[in-house]
């Protein structure tokens, strides 16, 4: 009878206490929910091999060639000869190549592939980060609420959070692979804080090495900031409240060990990495001050100019994007008016004060007042005051040049700050700590319901469901309203001069500010709608009007809905064919590739060398190109020589000048012409390898200038920065050197010297990894004319042999496959360890009665 009983009060429990699906389902419910949403999101990619066309995109598969050649040629991609006369391919983390040795990632290796094949032939991989990204935010949410509905809420807000969601559309696709650890890594940080166990250190050892994987140092940067700051926060707190501050610092020395292991793991990559910065634009500083690429002012201990690293500053005003996305033109968007009769166009509409950006920073109206009403509901709690903390710094630090409170202090004295640039970027942890509230406050409203709710906060809800009905109905019906009050915020003289500006016409900036302002009329009102959504459903769960499968279902609603409706803005896909036809070899190349000489190329758009490494493609070798973080060598000689210099072509081995305009230069003859690109010889060019006459010396200011002004011959002299005491002979008529094999990081040559001979290599002189062998006798490399190698041949005939092997990646690789194997076996006992203890655990009796007590 009492189970009969049970049954029945059961099945006449009300309505709104019912689950809509059975507790021990929905977890998997949530992770389902979660992982279809992404799907549908994605589907065009996923179902219809649609692909993002972004230039990131275009630069990475620029060099599939580059990289299928160093697998015919055995060997692991690690100097790069396609662009800037050379340069480390691997230490400046332009490619990677097959690291065999990092056991613990062989295996996740492969489940990327699976994705690739699965989800979509190229960008699977990065929607499947998306997916551990979302399910880690959920673990991290349940981990914090115990309440599935928030979880899951987290989960969404920070995943379509619209400055996360946009990076696989613009090509920033290891950003979401080093972010999508960051929730695991932080919830395992709080549990060894709460206390240690060995299999969990472990983990935090493989989340932090699978981090430094995605090669995105400035997303792993911020990763130990908000981690950081978290141990410093709590450490400070305890020490204000005389609390035990043991288990803060046994974090400490564990997430330092960790850390230091994962490190290991990677340390073929960042050894690599740190042998390369001291040379590259992020490392050291520019040979003047000067207001050219890199910027306007130098840097104690080398860095990013102030100017360059500032060039992304968020605007204060730009902080209203998180309250309507399109309050200063937003980025990319679909314009459809008067400037194109009608027909849609991808067009860039953003006019704040910044370069350009391609969204706003936008996390959705529903989530940011969920956010506030969690911080407002549980203030007290410390965490919350953490992130607090960690949001009102990150802000503080995005505004960079445009309020440089907090920033400038950032940058001259925090370590490896000055080296990122983009201060904006940090807002990153803005998107997750706000969704991650947003969590809160929606679990603190279930947690209201379970009790009594007191009448005043019933009043507060149901006025403020009345306060936003009032608003969206003047939304709809007075939008001059609306328009008024954009107008008095954001001045129409400085957003149609900005839009002019962009394009070149006022007419054109006065059409778009149009189309921006229906934008922002059009955000308002969906926002008052949405929150209504909302808001109003968590006020009919508070009066127990509905459900909380119904609550869920339209609060969750609300919030995605808010979410994509901006999401797909910058959205734009194309189909699989357009990228491919990016690659189609254009006839001026198949030109160039009837030449079998060795030589260098130098593309010209407008009168300028564009951003491009796509004639790597072609395994053109290409004198300029485009990297964040190219050689300050390099960069100086853009910056004092400038790259219309003939000297400079001739240092280069330059022997084509391929342009969009025609050139009548006496040095120049063109030798094809095609619709869009004529290419042009260079009739004074010399070979990559030649004897040089004699040597000067001459500081590295003085030798650019040199250069600059043209007032040597490259044959004649060859300047070095400091007195190499050596005994040079002009090289007479029978001395001769021919490059007999040129491999991407190996080339031999057959020299033949009459004398003590100085030879000059037009490849980028790199002292960590290259070296010079003289018929299998190592001798020293020489830097010359500032960017170039030379070495000294004696006399008779000679083999000399050049090869990359920089001792940081070789190291590097040992040592990451022993930490592997050891973080691999450790794992392995700990697990079987814990198996045997499990087992032997039920394998033991009940105990009777009288053990019990």
């Amino acid at each position: 009878m009492g189970k009969s009983k049970e049954r029945v009060s059961k099945s006449q429990a009300p309505r709104e206490d019912r689950d809509l699906i059975p507790p021990k389902y929905q977890h998997l419910a949530a992770v389902g929910l979660l992982i279809l949403s992404l799907v549908i999101f994605f589907r065009e990619p996923i179902f219809e091999g649609k692909v993002f066309l972004a230039q990131d995109n275009i630069a990475s598969m620029s060099f599939t060639t580059y990289l299928s050649e160093a697998n015919r040629e055995g060997v692991f991609p690690l100097w790069n000869p396609y662009i800037f006369c050379g340069m480390p391919a691997y230490g400046s983390l332009t490619v990677t190549g097959n690291r065999w040795f990092d056991l613990s990632y062989d295996v996740f290796g492969w489940i990327l592939k699976a994705a690739n094949s699965v989800l979509h032939p190229s960008e699977g991989w990065v929607i499947l980060y998306y997916m551990i990204f979302a399910l880690a935010m959920y673990l991290w949410g349940w981990r914090k609420l115990r309440s599935k509905v928030a979880a899951t809420a987290v989960a969404l807000a920070a995943t379509y959070s619209v400055w996360i969601i946009v990076w696989i559309m613009i090509g920033h696709n290891t950003k979401i692979a080093a972010m999508a650890m960051f929730p695991l890594t932080f919830l395992v940080v709080e549990l060894l804080r709460d206390r240690f166990r060995l299999w969990l250190a472990l983990l935090l050892v493989v989340l932090l090495h699978f981090t430094f994987v995605s090669t995105h140092v400035q997303m792993i940067f911020y990763t130990y900031l908000a981690i950081g700051g978290y141990l410093l926060f709590f450490f400070v707190r305890t020490l204000i409240k005389r609390e035990d501050w043991k288990a803060i610092l046994r974090t400490v020395v564990v997430f330092a060990a960790a850390t230091a292991l994962a490190f290991a793991m990677d340390a073929d990559r960042y050894l690599s990495t740190l042998e390369y910065n001291p040379y590259s634009i992020r490392g050291s500083n520019p040979i003047v001050e000067t207001a050219g690429t890199a910027g306007a002012s130098k840097t104690e201990g080398g860095g990013l100019s102030y100017d360059y690293a500032t060039s992304w500053s968020l605007g204060v005003g730009e902080i209203f994007t998180f309250l309507v996305p399109s309050i200063y033109g937003f980025g990319n968007q679909t314009y459809q008016g008067v400037l194109t009769n009608g027909q849609p166009l991808r067009i860039n509409t953003y006019f704040g004060p910044q370069p350009f950006t391609d969204a706003a920073q936008y996390a959705g109206i529903v989530v940011l007042v969920l956010a506030v009403i969690g911080f407002v509901m549980n203030r007290r709690d410390p965490f919350v005051q953490f992130m607090g903390v960690l949001i009102a710094f990150s802000v503080l630090v995005a505004f960079g040049k445009e309020l440089p409170i907090l920033y400038d202090l950032m940058y001259k004295y925090f370590p490896t700050f000055n080296k990122f640039r983009v201060p904006s970027m940090i807002l990153v942890l803005v998107q997750i700590m706000v969704a991650l509230l947003a969590g809160y406050g929606i679990a603190s409203v279930l947690r209201l319901r379970r009790g009594s709710v007191p009448p005043l906060t019933m009043k507060r809800w149901a006025y403020g469901a009345a306060g936003l009905a009032a608003l969206l109905a003047i939304a709809f019906v007075a939008r001059g309203a609306i328009v008024g009050v954009y107008k008095l915020f954001i001045s129409q003289q400085s957003a149609v001069q900005g839009l002019a500006a962009r394009y070149g016409n006022m007419q054109v900036g006065a059409e778009l500010y149009r189309f921006v302002v229906d934008t922002v009329v059009a955000d308002v009102r969906f926002e008052f709608l949405f929150l209504l959504i909302g808001l109003g459903s968590l006020y009919l769960y508070l009066r127990r009007s509905i459900s909380l499968s119904v609550l869920t279902v339209v609060l969750l609603g609300a919030m995605l809905a808010d979410l994509w409706r901006v999401d797909t803005r910058p959205m734009e896909t194309h189909e699989a064919r357009v990228q491919q036809s990016r690659f189609a070899t254009p006839e001026y190349v198949h030109f160039l590739q009837q030449d079998s000489t060795l030589f260098r190329v130098l593309q010209f758009e407008n009168g300028q060398p564009p951003y491009n490494n796509q004639l790597a493609y072609w395994k053109i070798e290409n004198a300029y190109g485009y990297h964040g973080a190219k050689m300050r060598s390099y960069q100086d000689m853009v910056e004092v020589v400038g790259m219309k210099n003939p000297l400079l072509w001739q240092l280069m081995n330059v022997k084509y000048i391929i342009s969009n305009r025609p050139d009548s230069s006496d040095y120049l003859g063109l030798v094809y012409s095609g619709p869009e690109e004529k290419v042009y010889l260079y009739r004074s060019r010399l070979p990559r390898a030649f004897f040089v006459n004699r040597y000067a010396v001459a500081g590295g200011l003085r030798i650019l200038r040199n250069i600059a002004d043209m007032t040597f011959d490259a044959q004649d002299v060859a300047y070095f920065m400091e007195d190499p005491l050596l005994n040079i002979d002009p090289p007479h008529s029978g001395a001769t050197v021919t490059i007999t094999d040129y491999k991407i990081q190996e080339l031999t040559l057959e020299a033949v010297a009459t004398g003590n001979n100085l030879l000059f290599l037009s490849e980028t002189y790199y002292p960590k990894g290259w070296k010079a062998f003289l018929d299998g006798r190592e001798i020293p490399i020489y830097r010359v004319d500032y960017q170039f190698r030379a070495v000294v041949v004696p006399p008779g005939r000679h083999t000399v042999v050049m090869r990359f092997e920089p001792q940081g990646f070789y190291l590097g690789r040992t040592l990451s496959l022993i930490v592997n194997a050891a973080v691999l076996f450790a794992l392995a006992v700990v697990g079987i360890v814990t198996l045997r203890k499990t087992r032997s655990g039920a394998s033991e009796p009940p105990p009777t009665e009288s053990a019990r007590g």
